[in-house]
């Protein structure tokens, strides 16, 4: 534990050793300290701001699970530099598939939407949204509902949930992952649905 250390006095292996065994203001620590250099990272490599923080928040949740091993990694800085450009091609890859793909499912779909279809398509969207809410943790929903919905900073959260910011990048990060996955399974089985009904 750091209960003795100051971080104002920026010990990495002391941090990283008690990252390693869960200290969770340890982590806050290397996190802030971290934070900004893997977002400049991410985003210089997707140029996308909103991607470069979704990579934040999922480097830094590896970093958590894997805590038993930070202190066999004898230089940290680079270590998260390479783990943030593999997880940015990774995203950039998966970019490029989608967007493939909806060009593929585009040419299939009517080039007029009436508003009645519109708002059956929007009321769908919502729908799997709550569905998808239902599949998070309590607090893990209470962070994505206060961040993505609400638009309260992380910082803010972290205030009004009584949690370090770390935790609050954390818990989002899972919720982000949980809810894309299920939306992107839902959403596929729709288009093939669509597509065998109507052609």
């Amino acid at each position: 534990m750091l209960a003795s250390h100051s971080f104002t006095a920026y010990d990495e292996v002391a941090v990283l050793f008690a990252v390693s065994t869960g200290d969770q203001k340890a982590f806050a620590a290397l996190f802030s300290r971290y934070k900004d250099r893997v977002y400049t990272i991410a985003l210089t490599y997707t140029e996308n701001s909103t991607i470069a923080e979704e990579i934040v928040q999922d480097v830094f949740m590896r970093v958590w699970k894997n805590r038993p091993k930070l202190k066999e990694i004898n230089n940290f800085s680079s270590w998260i530099h390479v783990i943030t450009r593999n997880r940015a091609l990774t995203e950039l890859q998966k970019i490029a598939r989608e967007g493939e793909r909806k060009e593929e499912l585009i040419s299939y779909l009517p080039t007029e939407v009436s508003d009645a279809e519109d708002k059956v398509q929007v009321n769908h969207m919502e729908e799997l949204l709550e569905k998808a809410l239902t599949r998070l943790s309590p607090q893990q929903r209470k962070v994505f509902v206060l961040t993505r919905l609400q638009g309260h900073t992380r910082m803010e959260v972290a205030e009004m949930l009584n949690l370090a910011p770390a935790t609050v990048s954390v818990h989002l990060a899972i919720a982000l992952r949980s809810i894309r996955a299920f939306l992107t399974n839902q959403l596929e089985l729709t288009a093939l649905l669509f597509f065998f009904l109507f052609f």
